[in-house]
């Protein structure tokens, strides 16, 4: 399928890739993703929202009432440049659309802090969450975890790290595979070749890059990964790689949901207001998470 119309107009408002040269620039992307999210109007209330220590690690809750289950939200960006106000206005969505609370976790990023310190926080996190659930009115009886492109990497690594930390793992367009060739469509600037190399680098420099940890395909440990739905955007260089990783944990005996996103492209699934898709895939999303909930009781 060609791109779709949102996404022609998507990539028409993104112009050239903002990621070039990220070695020299990446401070002033950050800055500059920050600024504008905090300035974007239009962001949802909720019943409750807070910011937390999470024994150590920045996490903010959003919490859409009280006794909500909880998933834990784990933000993109290249292990780099994104936080909590990129992904805020987003993730008060996506607990108001599904009624799942989220804590989203403020994760130190790469190049700083390279692999291990960012899957540590995420893993730290979600044990916190186990424990402290009834303090803060969720209920964490079952906890899924949701990541965005290296948010999904993070989630799946914390897979890879500890199986049980999980219930459920919803990884939407996932680099998984760090020596895998980024071939693939070229029609889109949502994310090039040149941009996710660095990020790679940045994140996993070396010998890092196969820590199965880091490169998920690489585990051995795939017949103990929780469930998982996986989601890979038709027109993104990490798409081919995203639907290998689904067809291993099927093998693996895994209960895996995966599908092609037609049409779209990097960062649909976070931006609600531009397109139809992210929508329906929140939808599904609240959904199978309910399902799985249930399911366990």
């Amino acid at each position: 399928m060609a791109l779709h119309p949102q996404s022609r107009a998507f990539l028409d408002l993104l112009g050239p890739s903002a990621y070039d040269s990220l070695n020299d620039t990446y401070a002033e992307v950050r800055a500059t993703a920050r600024a504008e999210a905090l300035a974007a109007p239009g962001r949802i209330g909720l019943d409750h929202v807070s910011d937390l220590d999470a024994d150590g690690v920045p996490c903010r809750l959003y919490r859409p009432r009280q006794g909500a289950p909880v998933a834990l939200y784990v933000h993109g960006g290249g292990w780099v440049l994104h936080d909590l106000e990129t992904h805020d206005s987003f993730c008060r969505y996506l607990a108001h659309a599904t009624g799942w609370a989220l804590l989203a976790v403020d994760y130190r990023r790469a190049p700083e802090h390279p692999h291990p310190a960012p899957l540590d926080d995420v893993q730290t996190a979600a044990r916190w969450l186990r424990t402290h659930d009834r303090e803060h009115r969720v209920d964490a009886s079952f906890v899924p975890a949701i990541g965005d492109s290296s948010g999904a990497n993070l989630v799946a690594g914390l897979a890879v790290r500890e199986p049980s930390a999980l219930d459920f793992q919803v990884l939407m367009y996932p680099p998984v595979d760090r020596r895998a060739d980024l071939e693939g469509p070229e029609d889109n600037a949502a994310l090039s070749r040149e941009a996710m190399e660095w990020f790679w680098d940045a994140y996993a420099p070396g010998g890092a890059a196969d820590d199965p940890e880091v490169s998920v395909v690489n585990a051995s440990n795939l017949a103990e990964h929780p469930p998982a739905l996986l989601v890979t955007n038709e027109h993104d260089l990490l798409r081919d790689q995203g639907e290998a990783y689904a067809a291993q944990l099927a093998e693996a005996g895994v209960d895996v949901t995966a599908f092609r996103a037609l049409g779209m492209v990097h960062a649909f699934w976070r931006q609600p207001t531009v397109f139809d898709a992210s929508r329906a895939a929140v939808t599904t999303v609240g959904a199978l998470l309910d399902a799985h909930r249930a399911r366990a009781r």
